[in-house]
């Protein structure tokens, strides 16, 4: 029996909405029918509109006669006159209904605790906070033997203790009952708790049915909102085989698609000692139970004055990562199952600090722990599909751009490319230029450089517009300034810290450019970090950008850096095309610096006799 009211208070009419060319309630019926566990598959409604749409197609319809306060009593009046034993509730909304969990639900009444069972229904181990707080999810705790204690819309158990192991249930709204327990549950008033929650499984409760639960790890769609009907539609087409994420990726064209509309980080605190505020900020954002997971930098490891300034509360916790190496999609992998074999709550939010890599796997991180499958399916343009948790952005170093980019760069296991989304950037940054105090000569200038070349790359490319421009050209002049200036070290560290911004920004709204996708190549076949890599390549870039690396001679020489020669002398041929493939699958990068038909330009042998220079 699918109960199937047309007046829903959340999302009005939304049995009736369109679903990839049907109908939520014709999908519903189709999928409850499907699974060939039924002797008769009937939706129960009080709508001549609903009805109509499941009797036009075939399908088997019951008017209600009567008002009725919830499905159940709905059904009830239904099945009153039926010759059925067991009869089973699926949700109007849920048109993805999953075939095991209805057997499940239905086996139970073949257990030895049978005669106990007057109904059975279905829950699920949620982690996320915001569902645990919703009100629109139902959660329910059980005894021992998963008899259900009690239903409720507030977070049940509440976890005042939080080093206790705590696990929350979603019920899930798939009811299997005995004839008898449906009619004796119409014949009954509405109860207080019942009238509060407004959940119509508590009045089972108070009056001393007893409710088997069954575990299931099976996903489903509820659709309460016009996002959740969205969502929907996402599912059917991965199901079609038409992955959105594909024709997202191989339809990447700015030029049909003149106009981002693109995220920017909603809150940003800046200026000396800034750092201190973190707690202020994150209390806000903190969940009962959910932990702040922090991932720093292990330079800061052993530094017990920046470490106490962080504030650790309840079960938050610190992980130190090693930056002497590019961020990996494998590693994001491992950091996120730990998380959540940690923990039984989601956290309340990742918080990186540290220089690019640290950033990168904080914003890679908080989109994983909320989207499905591995971090290299998400490498590309706009795969995500599911917002990240909460994330905040400390940089200790300046120039990568990483605090304020759509991106977060990541070497797979057959690419080095971005998670480029509208959910990547932070949501919230905190930049504090003493933080960068203790940063090394030749790091900060190579990080520094980063941001340089993110200028050039911007300003000299076919995407530029007055948007990037702007920024571009801000960043640039502070570059100049930074590096062949005189400035006082104060000085120095907080214009770099907004000239790493600004550069930031002048690529979200264009792109970067040929030393970005060399290097790409390079780091992923070498290991080469980040800032010296586009160093080493931009150096040899004369005949594409030549009033830049004109000037990052002169800016190289000024600060006596020497960057390392003959890296690609020696490669194998398999090396060499590894890192000439790498780079030129990076087609929009390429489209930026060279035009619409950069392929007349930049070919493999041409490719491979730059590489050979550096």
């Amino acid at each position: 029996m699918i109960p199937a009211r047309y007046a829903a208070s959340r999302f009005p009419g939304k049995l009736m909405q369109d679903l990839n060319g049907k109908t939520v309630i014709q999908r519903t019926y189709e999928a409850a029918v499907s699974t060939g566990l039924f002797n008769d598959v009937f939706v129960v409604t009080d709508s001549d509109i609903i009805y109509n749409e499941i009797t036009s197609q075939g399908g088997k319809a019951i008017m209600s006669k009567k008002e009725h306060e919830c499905g159940s009593d709905r059904i009830a009046e239904a099945v009153e006159h039926m010759d059925v034993d067991i009869v089973v509730n699926v949700q109007g909304d849920e048109p993805f209904t999953d075939k095991e969990s209805l057997k499940d639900v239905l086996n139970v009444f073949y257990q030895d605790d049978a005669d106990k069972i007057d109904l059975a229904s279905l829950m699920k181990v949620i982690k996320d906070n915001d569902e645990i707080i919703n009100p629109n999810a139902v959660k329910v705790i059980v005894d021992e033997n998963n008899f259900a204690l009690y239903f409720s819309r507030s977070p049940i158990p509440y976890p005042r203790d939080q080093d206790v192991d705590t696990k929350y249930y979603k019920h899930k709204g798939i009811y299997a009952f005995r004839k008898e327990a449906l009619l004796d549950f119409y014949k009954l008033p509405m109860g207080r708790l019942e009238a509060s929650e407004k959940i119509e499984c508590i009045r089972y409760l108070e009056n001393g049915k007893n409710i088997k639960m069954v575990v299931t790890s099976a996903t489903s769609v509820e659709i309460d909102t016009p996002e959740d009907l969205e969502n929907a539609k996402r599912i059917l087409n991965a199901k079609d085989n038409v992955e959105e994420s594909e024709v997202a990726a191989s339809n990447f064209d700015i030029a049909n698609n003149p106009h981002k509309n693109f995220p920017m980080v909603p809150r940003i605190v800046f200026g000396n000692g800034c750092f201190d505020q973190l707690p202020t900020i994150l209390n806000k954002k903190r969940a009962v139970g959910a932990p702040f997971v922090y991932l720093v930098d292990d330079v800061f490891k052993g530094n017990d004055t920046f470490i106490n300034r962080i504030k650790l509360k309840g079960n938050d916790v610190i992980k130190y990562i090693s930056a002497d190496y590019e961020p990996k999609t494998s590693q994001v992998d491992v950091i996120v199952t730990e998380l959540k074999e940690e923990f039984q709550l989601l956290p309340s939010g990742i918080i990186g600090i540290g220089g690019g890599t640290l950033l990168d796997l904080a914003k890679a991180v908080s989109i994983l722990l909320k989207n499905p499958g591995k971090a290299k399916d998400y490498q590309g343009w706009d795969l995500v599909k599911s917002p990240a948790i909460y994330h905040v952005g400390i940089p200790t170093i300046s120039g990568t751009g990483a605090e304020v980019s759509r991106t977060t760069v990541l070497t797979g296991p057959e690419k080095k490319l971005g998670i480029n989304s509208d959910y990547t950037p932070f949501d919230q940054v905190i930049l504090d230029p003493d933080l960068t105090k203790t940063v090394p000569k030749d790091q900060w200038f190579y990080t520094g450089m980063d941001c340089y070349i993110h200028c050039i790359e911007s300003l000299n490319g076919t995407y530029l517009n007055a948007f990037s421009q702007s920024y571009g050209e801000k960043a640039y002049d502070l570059c100049k300034e930074i590096f062949l200036g005189n400035l006082e070290d104060e000085e120095s560290r907080a214009k770099l810290m907004m000239a790493s911004w600004h550069g930031g920004m002048s690529i979200a709204y264009s792109q970067v450019g040929v030393a970005h996708a060399m290097s790409y190549g390079m780091s992923y076949v070498l290991g080469t970090k980040h800032g010296i890599g586009n160093c080493i390549v931009f150096d040899k870039l004369e005949d594409y950008y030549p009033k830049g690396v004109a000037l990052f001679k002169e800016m190289k020489a000024k600060h006596n850096i020497t960057l390392p020669q003959g890296l690609c002398k020696d490669l194998t041929e398999q090396q060499l095309q590894t890192m000439v493939d790498v780079s030129l699958g990076l087609t929009p990068l390429w489209e930026n610096a060279l035009g619409k038909n950069w392929q007349e330009v930049m070919n493999e042998a041409t490719l491979k006799a730059l590489f050979l220079k550096m």
